[in-house]
């Protein structure tokens, strides 16, 4: 029978049906407060003698069992995200676009109603940036669901977790896309509000004189019937 040591002082035993034919590749030796580590560590290797074991620092075993990502890793993993976050600006920027074409008639509408063109900006770069922000607490609340559901499920495995999000790496995706989506959403809105409000609303002068179309009836004078 084996001892596990557990977190927070709990003790387990792995016994031979758990594991068999398994034998100790491990043990942990925690030294009490104020014990120099010299003597312990040459007294566990005078101990081990001829039996081919090692006796290693925290620090040491760790760097010798998880070996850090080496550099071509990285590079892909880079790749990949570059590639992912490229086609996320290109997403975003393409629906902004789009958005901002289609409202076109709509700020025809309001510059006829007396806004200047600099408001309707204002107002197409607030839109964009209430979209980004709604977007960014999505994410972030779809995220948590997901986090919560993994440190629930560790947690049952009595390794409860400590969440930690990158907020610097969220932070700074979260104001590249506003930046893009404000760039995206005011350019086209101030191409469009170059034209005429009348043109892009759709609205035509009425004919005057004697080109005046026969539908059209005096004010204050009903159609005359005949018999």
């Amino acid at each position: 029978m084996q001892p596990l040591i557990l977190e927070a002082g709990r003790h387990a035993h792995v016994r031979e049906r758990n594991a068999p034919g398994a034998g100790v590749d491990r043990v942990d030796v925690a030294l009490d407060q104020g014990t120099a580590p010299g003597p312990v560590a040459t007294a566990l290797r005078r101990a081990i003698g001829t039996h081919g074991g090692e006796v290693l620092t925290r620090d040491a075993w760790i760097r010798a069992t998880h070996p850090e990502t080496n550099r071509t890793t990285r590079l892909g993993l880079l790749l990949v995200l570059g590639i992912a976050l490229l086609y996320t600006g290109i997403s975003v920027a393409d629906t902004t676009v789009m958005a901002a074409a289609d409202r076109a008639r709509d700020l025809a509408v309001l510059r006829l109603a007396g806004a200047t063109r600099w408001q309707m900006l204002r107002l197409t770069a607030a839109e964009a940036l209430t979209a980004v922000a709604a977007g960014a607490l999505l994410g972030l609340l779809v995220t948590g669901v997901n986090l919560a559901g993994m440190w629930g499920a560790l947690a049952l495995l009595s390794v409860p977790p400590t969440i930690t999000l990158p907020w610097q790496a969220l932070g700074t995706t979260a104001l590249a896309c506003a930046l893009l989506a404000m760039i995206c959403a005011t350019v086209p809105a101030a191409l469009a509000l170059r034209r005429r409000p009348a043109d892009l609303a759709g609205i035509r002068a009425q004919p005057s004189g004697p080109g005046r179309s026969h539908h059209e009836t005096s004010r204050g004078k009903p159609p005359t019937v005949g018999p």
